[in-house]
């Protein structure tokens, strides 16, 4: 997926964030569409939430469309991209590895309006030094929550067999295509059942599950872009807008 093998060395605000000694500390930001943050990692966990706007990340195994509402948990030393679309304002935290409660590596999460009213009041602590007592049981809160946020299935895993990456990257270029899975596996060079059950294997969810994932992100993207309903509806090969609206409501 164009991953670099280096990433170059560059000191940010967002990595002298990352040096105080604080277990939790925030980083809030507002972007203009069509800003993308290139391969990089953090030696910290990291929550982006999307209080606006619509995130698009990728990471070595998966893609997501991160719309306001929900965030994105990246483990640390994990190499990823942001690109974000239609202007977003995101509320981030990062989180020293050893206060992990098992939600690093949970991918996307929605952040119920408790969490996000916690968030909210944490980052506009500013990281002040020394930490107060309120920002200490504040970001103990957030732990537990976010630990305990609903998981949201918006991931969009590739896969590593080129055959079957062949397949997704052409879907993913043409996310309209009427063409039926028979046609897939022969461009795979397999056999229908081998397609299926290859796909199934390595990616945990069948061909129909992933291209309807896809398909739920490239609607999004291009909503956030200023499309209408009914243009992107057309574009993915649906009757109507509300039958799209029907296949995203069921992914999202």
């Amino acid at each position: 997926m164009g991953q670099p093998d280096l990433i170059p060395p560059r000191l940010t605000s967002v990595d002298r964030i990352q040096q105080l000694p604080q277990e939790v500390v925030s980083f809030v930001h507002r972007y203009e569409d069509g800003y993308l943050s290139t391969w990089h990692n953090h030696p910290r966990h990291q929550l982006i939430y999307a209080a606006e706007g619509l995130m698009l990340t990728e990471t070595r195994a998966a893609r997501w469309a991160v719309p306001a509402g929900y965030g994105q948990l990246i483990p640390a030393g994990e190499l990823h991209q942001v690109r974000m679309t239609g202007g977003v304002r995101i509320q981030t935290l990062f989180i020293r590895p050893e206060a992990d409660a098992g939600f690093a590596a949970r991918g996307v999460v929605e952040i119920p309006p408790l969490l996000a009213g916690l968030i909210a009041a944490f980052c506009a602590m500013e990281n002040a030094a020394p930490e107060s007592a309120r920002a200490h049981h504040l970001s103990r809160l957030i732990l537990l929550e976010l630990a305990a946020a609903p998981a949201a299935e918006l991931a969009l895993p590739m896969p590593a067999d080129p055959r079957l990456s062949q397949v997704c990257t052409a879907l993913a270029a043409a996310p309209g295509s009427r063409r039926g899975i028979d046609h897939w596996a022969a461009e795979a060079g397999m056999s229908r059942r081998s397609f299926t059950r290859a796909f199934q294997a390595e990616m945990g969810m069948s061909f129909g599950q992933w291209q309807q994932r896809m398909r739920c992100q490239h609607a999004l993207r291009a909503m956030a872009d200023g499309t209408p309903a009914e243009a992107v509806a057309r574009t993915l090969g649906y009757a109507s807008k509300y039958a799209l609206e029907a296949m995203m409501r069921r992914q999202l």
